[in-house]
């Protein structure tokens, strides 16, 4: 697990959803969100990203945090 930078769209629920992440120095755009799921204190994203990678992302409800748990590349 790394710890990430993730720009996110933040509504009612907090942290909704992400839009953009950045792994060093390099930023990824979220083409789309293929699945979403919650985990005891978390929301985990798997998503596509603008290089074609898939990613998944774990938001920590509890502690405000990021996380990158796995990368698929094409």
């Amino acid at each position: 697990m790394e710890s990430v930078t993730v720009e996110s769209y933040a509504g009612s629920k907090a942290e909704e959803y992400p839009l953009r992440f950045y792994i060093d120095k390099r930023t990824i755009e979220i083409i789309s969100i293929e699945k979403r799921w919650l985990t005891p204190g978390c929301r985990c994203f798997k998503v596509l990203g603008d290089n074609g990678c898939l990613y998944v992302l774990e938001y920590n409800c509890d502690n405000d945090t990021w996380s990158l748990l796995t990368v698929d590349r094409p």
